[in-house]
């Protein structure tokens, strides 16, 4: 029934106009929006249920979650502030900094989290994940473990490398990484803040069990579109982890920079 309404509802706008937002998320009465998303995949209220049981990430607040009309209809509160990405370039050292701190503790916090599912390399239940690094067409895996996600990582670069080219990079890649939940998608669009506060982490699509290193990949896969903020995400994205991952994230630009079209 639900599903059936939100339809309409759509439909309705179409029809009539109205405010769109970002993507798929269109504007409902009473302080609410309305995100239209894939059927594939682990719905994201279940992922952020789950995130708001094992951490105190701020998260967007789940009103309703049903499937329909091969979509999934996700209803949430409007969440209050502005994107990181909006607001990035105006804010001084102190207050990036302190936004770095907060988006450090959440990576920790999803990162304090045991797996299930072992070596595996998963969406939250263990099953086929959303990566739009590994793949636009559509959910991959699950992988038994990292040499395996390599594998395919390696697959999607095949068309466009030398088999000389191949075997340097296989011989670069680590297949010891510890496992860990991973939001899959930290980036400026995704950061709801108000002043230097995170009042939200957002679009929690792409979270699943990943290697270690991966988070740092995906925070600078799709840097902001203004130059200037791109480079302040750049710097901010070093402060997150514990660790210095850069040699993995030099890999994978070696692995992707060359690729065009879907894969």
């Amino acid at each position: 029934m639900l599903a059936t309404v939100l339809q309409l509802y759509l439909w309705f706008r179409r029809c009539f106009g109205g405010k769109r937002r970002r993507g798929r998320i269109v504007d409902l009465p009473f302080g609410l929006l309305l995100k239209v998303a894939s059927p594939e995949g682990v719905p994201e209220s279940d992922v952020i249920g789950f995130v708001n049981r094992h951490t105190s990430i701020p998260t967007p607040n789940v009103v309703a979650s049903v499937g329909g009309y091969g979509r999934r209809f996700f209803v949430m509160k409007r969440v209050h502030g502005r994107t990181l990405e909006s607001v990035l370039h105006t804010l001084d050292p102190a207050q990036r900094a302190k936004i770095a701190q907060q988006l450090h503790s959440f990576v920790s916090q999803l990162r304090s989290i045991k797996s299930p599912h072992g070596s595996s390399i998963c969406a939250l239940n263990g099953e086929a994940l959303i990566d739009s690094r590994i793949t636009t067409c559509g959910p991959v895996g699950p992988f038994v473990d990292e040499t395996a996600f390599n594998d395919r990582l390696l697959q999607t670069s095949a068309p466009f490398k030398s088999k000389s080219d191949l075997a340097e990079l296989r011989s670069r890649m680590r297949a010891t990484h510890a496992i860990v939940f991973t939001h899959g998608d930290i980036a400026p669009r995704n950061i709801m803040v108000e002043g230097d506060t995170v009042v939200a982490l957002l679009d929690w699509q792409q979270a699943g069990w990943h290697a270690e290193h991966w988070e740092f990949i995906k925070a600078k896969w799709c840097p902001p579109d203004l130059h200037s903020a791109a480079e302040l995400w750049d710097s901010m994205v070093e402060q997150l982890f514990d660790k210095d991952y850069t040699p993995e994230w030099l890999l994978d630009r070696d692995l992707s920079d060359d690729i065009v079209g879907g894969y």
